[in-house]
């Protein structure tokens, strides 16, 4: 009987306290609680946490020359007559982009020349030798990541790397060059088949890189050139699809090409610890893969480089040894730049 007082004591207390509340004219409405900026919060779910990242802030493996399958037997032997390093360094092919991305892989590299008379660009190495691709021709490459993007909508940002092929290579037929048209040509390519899916380098300008939430289902494209392309490229990058590897005091400076994280360790871990993205390798020329070493892939791993990229995702065994380069979870907390409260999320 006691219990059955006090509380409706207390609860005529509150009808009072309401009455004389709106007696004075405070707003009752019901709002979450202003954040106290000094308290400890509840821990939020993980993926509200994940989404919460910065992409600059993940870590993930990609592969080089994503599209290529092994060169034609006549080709590869030919070669081996002529170059027998460059023939050793070539014996690497790759599974088809879904497969791969199926896999976890999150970033993919394309080489395309331009072909004047479709006005469309390929995909490939190296003219006549070594042109066997998974997709002919770049729409092809860029219809297959879109559609398996949109059957994984919450997949984390999928880089995309270009290089451009133009090189002139003794006894092969000379590429067309990429001269300022063109890339403007590619560009167009790559705005028609990847459309509001582009994270663009105007969006991120002083490496203001969005956030996992805001990333999702995104793809970021990499000019990976120097010399007068990249300079011609970057004069206009504010309306460029593709982000250029320029100088750290470039106004567009934001995704850096390192490919030794060996030699250049500390230089990936500042610019990554000074919120820039780079790209490094695991592994090149096949040399890690036969030799099992797996130096160049722990620093690259150490290093904080945010794609890691390799042609052995799948154990290199062609060469009987056990060379791999994976992460479990494929998609994980940057081990520089990440913050302590990543530990341990689901990232993707």
């Amino acid at each position: 009987m006691r219990h059955i007082k006090t509380v409706c004591f207390c609860f005529a207390l509150s009808i009072c306290w309401v009455q004389i509340v709106s007696a004075s004219g405070v707003d009752l409405e019901l709002r979450p609680p202003t954040k106290n900026v000094g308290a400890i919060d509840a821990p939020l779910p993980p993926q509200m946490m994940a989404d919460d990242l910065r992409i600059n802030e993940i870590q993930f493996v990609g592969s080089h020359n994503s599209y290529k399958l092994a060169m034609s037997p006549f080709y590869a032997w030919l070669l081996r007559l002529i170059d027998e390093p460059a023939a050793r360094g070539l014996e690497y092919w790759h599974s088809p982009l879904a497969e791969q991305l199926d896999l976890g892989l999150r970033k993919l590299e394309l080489d395309v020349f331009f072909d004047p008379e479709t006005d469309q660009f390929r995909v490939g190495h190296a003219q006549v030798i070594d042109m066997n691709s998974h997709c002919e021709w770049l729409t092809d490459c860029l219809q297959a990541i879109v559609a398996w993007s949109g059957s994984n909508p919450r997949h984390a940002p999928i880089w995309i790397g270009f290089n451009l092929k133009d090189s002139i290579i003794p006894l092969l037929p000379e590429p067309a060059p990429f001269t300022l048209a063109v890339m403007d040509r590619l560009d167009e390519v790559l705005q028609a088949n990847l459309g509001d899916r582009i994270i663009s380098p105007s969006e991120v300008a002083g490496r203001r890189w969005p956030t996992l939430a805001q990333a999702r289902g995104k793809v970021l494209l990499i000019l990976d050139e120097g010399g007068t392309k990249r300079d011609q490229y970057a004069a206009t990058w504010q309306q460029r699809p593709m982000f250029v590897t320029v100088n750290e005091d470039h106004a567009a400076a934001a995704v850096m090409v390192i490919n030794d994280p060996v030699q250049d360790f500390a230089r990936i871990r500042r610019l990554v610890s000074q919120g820039f993205m780079v790209r490094t390798r695991a592994d090149a020329n096949t040399l890690e893969a036969r030799s099992n070493n797996t130096l160049r892939k722990q620093r690259a791993f150490a290093s904080g480089a945010q794609a890691i990229s390799t042609d052995y995702y799948y154990p290199a065994v062609h060469f009987n040894t056990s060379y791999e380069v994976s992460l479990q979870p494929a998609v994980r907390c940057n081990p520089v730049s990440a913050p302590p409260a990543c530990a341990g999320l689901a990232v993707e």
